[in-house]
């Protein structure tokens, strides 16, 4: 087999939903790219939508191999995550006068929602290629997909606490 023939046999066996994951993924970044006002509510669908699906990983991975280091994987690498969101990070964002907050455009969401759907298709296709290794992929999966909801839940609980330090002034 060659290289092509590998590449359409991975696309031919992607699951459309997969496409539009990335689709949506691209379109959420690309509005990042732009300063826009939003609300917190807004900012609080990234955090919960990567934690949801981190907690999914770890239901599935705990019916073939362990809940223990499944739930473990998730726990520490949620907050590695979120130590780095505290210590590297450019985003950033100011109250308004409405309660709002104006986020400055920047490149890091779309990387990072790139990035991550690249690591967890490459690893889906690992699996798909070499099932032996679904223990060690589907822990990485857990892994990148808890790094980045604790860099989104920390960013999420800086506008929340900026909130009710404003709310406290008043």
């Amino acid at each position: 087999m060659t290289s092509f023939d590998y590449v359409r046999l991975v696309l031919a066996e992607t699951p459309l939903w997969a496409f539009a994951i990335l689709a949506l993924l691209v379109f959420l970044g690309v509005r990042r790219l732009k300063s826009r006002v939003r609300s917190l509510r807004l900012a609080l669908i990234a955090p919960v939508a990567f934690l949801i699906w981190g907690l999914s990983n770890v239901a599935a991975y705990s019916q073939v191999h362990s809940p223990v280091i499944g739930g473990s994987t998730l726990i520490v690498m949620f907050a590695a995550g979120w130590a780095s969101a505290r210590l590297f990070s450019s985003e950033t964002a100011e109250r308004t006068a409405e309660g709002r907050f104006l986020f400055h455009g920047t490149p890091e969401p779309l990387i990072t929602y790139v990035v991550v759907f690249a690591i967890r298709f490459g690893l889906e296709v690992w699996m798909g290629f070499e099932p032996a290794v679904a223990a060690l992929a589907g822990g990485l999966a857990i892994g990148v997909t808890a790094f980045v909801a604790g860099r989104t839940a920390q960013r999420a609980f800086l506008l929340f606490a900026a909130r009710r330090r404003a709310l406290a002034t008043i």
